[in-house]
């Protein structure tokens, strides 16, 4: 196994790894993407939840808890699908694995920023 060189993401324009994404490290690639949908599945429906805490004083129903609780063991899946493919993909080719991560940290780079509302 070779050493990758580290690479901050915050220093870089991200550039899209395509032979990555497309060849050995799209098994990671897509449970990158599949956590990150669940996460924000899970993470939206408790805003909504809130948002009718704080606007109607409505408590979420038991229905709702149900929902919530399977949408969080979704995205726990994901994770662990995620790590178990990039401990796969560092394990066949370190500079796949370091290229994927410094692609995933620059389109995140800004993901701590409000959205724009329209």
């Amino acid at each position: 196994m070779t050493e990758a060189p580290v690479i901050r993401a915050d220093k870089l324009s991200p550039e899209r790894p395509d032979a990555v994404l497309s060849g050995i490290g799209a098994d990671a690639w897509q449970a990158y993407n599949a956590m990150e949908s669940t996460k924000r599945r899970h993470f939206d429906l408790l805003e909504i939840f809130d948002n009718k805490k704080k606007k109607y004083n409505i408590d979420p129903t038991d229905a709702d808890r149900q929902l919530i609780a399977c949408l969080l063991r979704d995205h726990d899946e994901q994770v662990k699908r995620f790590t178990s493919a990039s401990i796969a993909l560092k394990q066949a080719d370190a500079t796949a694995h370091t290229s994927l991560f410094t692609y995933i940290g620059g389109i995140n780079r800004d993901a701590d920023e409000q959205p724009t509302s329209h």
